[in-house]
């Protein structure tokens, strides 16, 4: 298995949705400025939400003139996006802490932030992963099942990035093994279940 680089993160907290827009098609841009990403196709692996988020970011990066891109379609009923229902974030969460245990992630040499800088990215990351956890509850009733909770949301922390991170891995493994995305990869990748 290779090693998953993470290129860049983006953190950014406003309630103009427009500014995390015109983020998205910053960061996208400084992808695309570096030679080895200049014609790559993007992979792009938003969650889905009740809000349609996925729907407007992937309309800011066609508004944008982005080519070469690709949506993960696994919402509900097959809509854009990824939908985290608990079991997912769970599937999630593993994956990311066995590419960790392993070491089949890494920072790429030419991570970036546009948004926090290097630094203040590589420390939120740290500070993110650091306080991930599974919050169990006890049931509310005598009947009740008991309840795990996958988050970095405590004591007011965030895990956004945390999340992305999750999302890329589960989002390329699902890109490079389902068979319907089949037409998006380049024709000289060859994977088990996705031929």
């Amino acid at each position: 298995m290779p090693r998953a680089q993470v290129l860049g993160v983006e953190a950014l907290h406003t309630k103009d949705v427009r500014h995390t827009h015109h983020l998205l098609v910053k960061h996208l841009a400084t992808i695309r400025d570096m030679p080895v990403f200049k014609h790559c196709r993007i992979v792009l692996i938003f969650e889905s939400n009740l809000a349609f988020e996925s729907q407007h970011l992937l309309h800011a990066v066609d508004n944008a003139g982005i080519k070469n891109w690709v949506s993960l379609s696994e919402g509900q009923q097959g809509s854009l996006g990824w939908l985290t229902t608990n079991e997912r974030k769970q599937q999630m969460c593993l994956l990311l802490r066995e590419a960790m245990t392993v070491g089949k992630i890494a920072l790429a040499r030419q991570f970036f932030s546009n948004e926090l800088g290097a630094a203040a990215a590589k420390q939120r990351i740290k500070d993110e992963l650091s306080s991930y956890c599974v919050v169990t509850e006890a049931p509310k009733t005598t009947f009740g099942k008991v309840r795990q909770t996958y988050t970095g949301k405590l004591y007011g922390k965030q895990d956004d990035l945390c999340i992305a991170m999750q999302l890329s891995l589960i989002g390329c493994q699902k890109f490079f093994q389902d068979s319907k995305y089949r037409n998006f990869r380049a024709p000289d990748y060859l994977t088990p279940n996705g031929l």
